[in-house]
């Protein structure tokens, strides 16, 4: 499934039973009692008699033949009470438990002087350098005047923001529900840091004041200023490290050992480095590692790019006399963009093989001072998949060939690696009548397995029982080890809370990079056109195991677990052979939409 905040809910549970109920006893799958849920209704799932009568708070609710149900009922902010009643014959049973909703949050009142301490930001220590500015904020008793202090800056003004109202989240394709009473007392102010500053471990102290009395709080963040004279150089120490837009932010391109860093700003674990004078990345603490006082910022020219064609790959290889930041993206074309930060270019000419069966152009473009761009440009009609390194101090960007295909077999050869989601103590989602997705996953895909290899495949599994846990990154590097060239994560669908299972079901694929789009929508297509399920969607999403830049990589979600048909269809083998044969199909009509109408490849094998 690929909500997080239901999954956590899901893996508490421990019912496995398959067997439908032979009384009126209720048993529930989600939610538990006592739960709490951000939302303003959620769903009931559970089983009992498939002949049984059931009501949920006296609301008659159907029952499917597995004894299956799933009925959404609304909530109300605070303890909300939910009575089942289940009838067959002259046997009954009764089952009651809470569901509490957070309720509202409220503005302070003006008297007495009040500061909520959880609300305060920054909370983390800081370092800045001149010219960086620092955002104190705070909600605290509303019609007050507030200010904060930092060392020998005193009474820097802060104001109170307009009234604002709460959110609650909506059902799916329908507009948030705002509380009907304002919210007041958030306050906000700024400094800029001064070249003149001089700020070591400094605490930083605000305050609410009325006519008669004022409160101070020293809040949990200190400010150090650094030097804009000596640039902060780190070292990045840990293979492929992750890199945010910001601190928990989106992604950019993983940045390998050895790239040097120029340091700005430094949040509690988290350190802000320069890419471009108009781009920044985060990286965390444990990655890199700073390097001696007077190391300088780093920067190379680019006097030439060295391009080699192999039977499987090409290589692109930018010689620098350090290693530089950079990041990798792909666009729609397709296109493959090279942007090398510090670079600057002193290009002339560089030499390629006109004739090669890959590369259709290459060219570059300085954007700005200290950003230097490849623009990547194939013959075929999209990327294979591709890898980067450093060698010495050369970048290298290492880019998958167009596989052969034969027409008549295109999946002959091929090496796919399928991954079963969950496994072991990850359930994943679970049905009406407590089989968890886990299980579901692995038949598909053992279904899958067979089918794959009748076409000629090589099939890699990244696990073949459900005891043994597998760990996400595990995972990628099964699929790794084997040198695919396509992995299919197969999972099935839950909702979060606030979502209704009979309106939002069906087949979705998700990818994140843009070579496996064409892949994932052709995916998709046959599963609609022969499950005859609802068309989800194709979803853009940033996971583990969609992320792989090294070969094509979807995640596929065939139905979803908690709405009652699909559930029954899941849980019946020759529907998880049809879902089988339907990935299959797509994942073939993708290889044979690649091939040239007029070569056909075939007599390439």
């Amino acid at each position: 499934m690929n909500y997080i905040l239901f999954l956590l809910n899901l893996l508490t549970t421990t019912i496995f039973s398959i067997v439908p109920n032979t009384s009126p006893d209720i048993e529930i799958i989600y939610p538990k009692d006592k739960a709490t849920i951000n939302a303003p209704s959620t769903f009931i799932i559970g089983n009992t008699h498939p002949n049984a009568t059931l009501k949920i708070n006296g609301k008659k609710v159907k029952v499917y033949p597995n004894g299956g149900f799933v009925q959404v009922v609304k909530l109300k902010e605070g303890d909300n009470s939910i009575k089942l009643n289940s009838k067959y014959k002259k046997q009954s049973d009764k089952l009651a438990f809470t569901l509490t909703v957070p309720r509202h949050e409220k503005t302070i009142p003006k008297s007495p002087l009040k500061i909520d301490a959880s609300t305060i930001k920054p909370n983390k220590n800081l370092s800045l350098m001149p010219g960086d500015t620092i955002i104190v904020k705070f909600k605290g008793s509303t019609g007050n005047k507030a200010s904060f202090a930092i060392g020998n800056r005193k009474e820097i003004p802060m104001i109170e923001l307009p009234p604002r109202y709460t959110k609650t989240a909506p059902a799916f394709g329908k507009s948030y529900k705002t509380s009907k009473k304002p919210l007041k007392g958030f306050y906000k102010g700024s400094y800029k840091i001064q070249p003149s500053d001089r700020f070591y471990n400094t605490p930083v102290k605000i305050k609410l004041a009325s006519k008669n009395k004022a409160i101070t709080k020293i809040i949990n963040s200190r400010l150090t200023t650094l030097s804009t004279k000596v640039p902060k150089v780190a070292r990045v120490i840990k293979n492929k490290a992750v890199v945010r837009t910001f601190p928990g932010g989106s992604r950019l391109t993983p940045l390998p050992k050895g790239v040097r860093l120029q340091i700005l700003q430094i949040k509690g674990n988290d350190y802000k480095f320069k890419m471009s004078n108009s781009m920044e990345g985060w990286i965390a603490k444990k990655d890199i590692r700073m390097l001696p006082y007077g190391t300088p910022a780093p920067t190379s020219i680019i006097r030439h790019i060295n391009v080699n064609s192999y039977k499987n790959k090409v290589l692109i290889e930018f010689p620098l006399t350090e290693r530089l930041p950079f990041k990798i993206d792909q666009v729609p074309g397709p296109q493959m963009n090279v942007n090398i930060f510090g670079a600057v270019a002193n290009i002339d000419v560089y030499q390629y093989n006109p004739d090669d069966d890959f590369i259709k152009e290459i060219k570059w473009v300085q954007v700005s001072k200290d950003h230097f761009k490849t623009i990547i440009t194939p013959k075929t009609k999209q990327f294979w998949g591709y890898d980067y390194y450093y060698k010495n101090n050369n970048l290298i960007l290492e880019l998958k060939k167009k596989p052969l295909i034969n027409i008549e077999s295109p999946l002959k050869g091929k090496v796919i690696t399928v991954d079963p989601g969950h496994g072991g103590n990850e359930l994943g989602a679970v049905g009406p009548t407590g089989v968890p997705e886990k299980e579901v996953n692995l038949s598909i895909s053992k279904y899958m397995k067979e089918e794959l290899e009748k076409r000629g495949a090589k099939v890699v599994m990244t696990r073949f029982s459900n005891t043994k846990d597998v760990g996400l990154y595990r995972r990628v590097k099964i699929a790794n080890n084997y040198n695919t060239d396509v992995l299919l994560s197969i999972h099935n669908n839950a909702l979060p809370d606030g979502r209704d299972p009979y309106k939002d079901h069906g087949a979705s694929t998700y990818y994140y990079n843009s070579q496996s789009l064409p892949l994932a929508k052709s995916i998709q297509k046959s599963m609609v056109d022969e499950l005859k399920l609802k068309d989800f969607g194709v979803f853009w999403s940033s996971l583990v195991l969609t992320r792989p830049y090294e070969y094509l990589a979807v995640l596929i979600e065939i139905a979803f677990m908690i709405n009652p048909d699909e559930y029954m269809l899941l849980t019946d083998k020759e529907f998880q052979k049809k879902s089988a044969i339907a990935i299959c199909d797509g994942l073939e009509n993708f290889y044979k939409s690649q091939v040239n109408a007029k070569s056909k490849q075939a007599s390439d094998l």
